[in-house]
Order: structure tokens, then C-alpha cells, then sequence
């Protein structure tokens, strides 16, 4: 692809702690803006307010931000996003809440031991919020043409739209479609064992989800397509990746420190 930059439009507890991971790889980190998850420096204020010729040179913008960044970046931008099917999405949320002691709704989450349809009614201004993320407009003022407005985004300004239950298959052709060198990876923070989950919860979660359902739908459409486009590609480098050998302790010890050395050099930059 041409010079443009990427848009990582990370939806909450879409897998996007691995891939990021991948993404901090690919390039100087001081061409990524991280914009910080907690809103204190790194902000899509503080974005807008950089230097023209600072945000011409960025090559990856990341973060939990909303769809409409790439007017502030006078090198044009495509965007990349992962879509999740909105009833995990939601439960994903509920329960990593509930092991995060620092998150700022773990007390009322764990200590008052609500229940997936009080979860639910506590966020209520956060439902269809994968719909309000990519059409660039926040959850609680999406009404039915916000749907028609994030299909038409996904379609015109999104690079890759991957799907987070297919999660190899969209990294692959993330990288075929940047030019991304992916190292042996693995996944992170992937809850191994869940609670069982009430029937009826779920159809709740449906119901105050519609908008986000009929994303993911049509979003598995378009990654479809895409797969089927490529797919003599996808399988060849899938076939590499599954066949890397894992690192020995010394090398992951390096990859990590490195890791986290990138990662460091990038929220600081970020923030001054």
C-alpha cells in the first residue's frame, strides 16, 4: 500500500492486545500515536493539536477511538478494525471486569456481585458499541440510520475489517494488505474458563444489541470476500506461521523486553 497511515480503530475486547503487540513491531515507534485508554495525555485532542508535519510523518494511529481520525492526518489514512460477535463481546467485558481489581467498575461489578442482566443495565450507554465506534458516533446517540452509516464506513475507509473469532486469518491478511512482517506470536489475555451464562441473558443481550448483530454480520460478509480474494495467499503464510518454532527462554525473554521497550517508547512519545 501507498503512504498512507493506519487507523488501528480497536473496539474494546476484540483481541486487540495481540495485535497490537504485532503492530509495535512493524514500525519506528515514533510513528505510532497510541492514544491512551484512560484519556489523561494521548488524547484525539492532543492528536489534533500536534504539529502538522509531527502528524504527516505518523505511520499507525491505535487506540480506543472513533471512527473520523483521518481528517487530522494530512497523509490520508485507511483504517483497520476487528469485529466481535456482540453477545461475547459484552460477556468478555463483564467477566474481565470482574478479575481487574484496578478497573474503575470492578468494585461495583465484583464487590456487589451483579449479574450479566445488571451488567447490562449498568452499560447501557455503552450497547451497539462496535456500531457507534465505526460510524463515529457514540453508543448511547446511535438511532437506526447510525447502522447505515457504519456499513458504508467499513466499506469505504476500512482497509481490513477483521473478525476476532477468525483472529489468524485476519492478521494474515492484515499483513498482506500492509506489508507486516508477523513473528511467532500468542495470544493475550484469552480467559480460560467462563461461568456458565443464563439463556435468558443472552437474549437480553441480543435484544439491546441489534444494531451491533447485524455489524458483525455484514462485517463477516466483507472478511469474507476478502478471504476468498486471497486465499491462496492466506493459507501459504498461514501454513508459515503455524509452523515457527517457539522461541527458547533467552529469545523470549529478549522479544519481551524489546516489547516492552517499544511499547514504552511509544506511549511516551505520544504523550509529549
Amino acid at each position: 500500500m501507498d503512504q498512507r497511515a493506519i487507523i488501528f480503530l480497536h473496539i474494546p475486547k476484540t483481541a486487540g492486545t495481540t495485535l497490537n503487540r504485532i503492530i509495535e513491531w512493524q514500525y519506528n515507534p515514533l510513528s505510532i500515536f497510541t492514544i491512551d485508554p484512560y484519556g489523561f495525555r494521548a488524547t484525539a485532542e492532543r492528536l489534533r493539536r500536534l504539529p502538522e508535519e509531527r502528524r504527516r510523518r505518523l505511520r499507525m494511529v491505535r487506540g480506543h477511538c472513533y471512527y473520523g481520525l483521518h481528517t487530522l492526518l494530512p497523509q490520508g489514512a485507511t483504517y483497520l478494525t476487528m469485529l466481535r460477535d456482540p453477545v461475547k463481546r459484552l460477556l468478555s467485558s463483564y467477566f474481565f471486569i470482574q478479575r481487574r481489581p484496578l478497573h474503575p467498575l470492578h468494585r461495583k461489578v465484583k464487590g456487589e456481585q451483579l449479574t450479566v442482566e445488571e451488567f447490562l443495565r449498568l452499560t447501557a450507554h455503552r450497547q451497539n458499541l462496535q456500531t457507534g465506534m465505526i460510524a463515529g458516533i457514540k453508543a448511547d446517540k446511535c438511532v437506526p440510520s447510525t447502522l447505515e452509516l457504519a456499513k458504508e464506513n467499513l466499506v469505504n475507509s476500512f482497509g481490513v475489517v477483521g473478525i476476532c473469532e477468525r483472529f489468524e486469518e485476519s492478521l494474515v491478511l492484515a499483513a498482506l494488505a500492509f506489508g507486516w512482517d508477523i513473528p511467532f506470536y500468542e495470544n493475550r489475555k484469552v480467559t480460560k474458563t467462563r461461568s456458565q451464562v443464563d439463556p435468558a441473558a443472552i437474549e437480553l443481550i441480543k435484544e439491546h444489541n441489534q444494531m451491533d448483530l447485524e455489524l458483525y454480520r455484514f462485517g463477516n460478509e466483507l472478511f469474507q470476500a476478502a478471504v476468498d480474494k486471497r486465499r491462496q495467499a492466506i493459507e501459504g503464510e498461514l501454513a508459515r506461521l503455524r509452523a515457527l518454532p517457539k522461541p527458547g527462554s533467552i529469545e523470549n525473554w529478549y522479544n519481551s523486553a524489546m516489547g516492552a521497550g517499544r511499547f514504552l517508547v511509544t506511549k511516551v512519545a505520544s504523550a509529549v
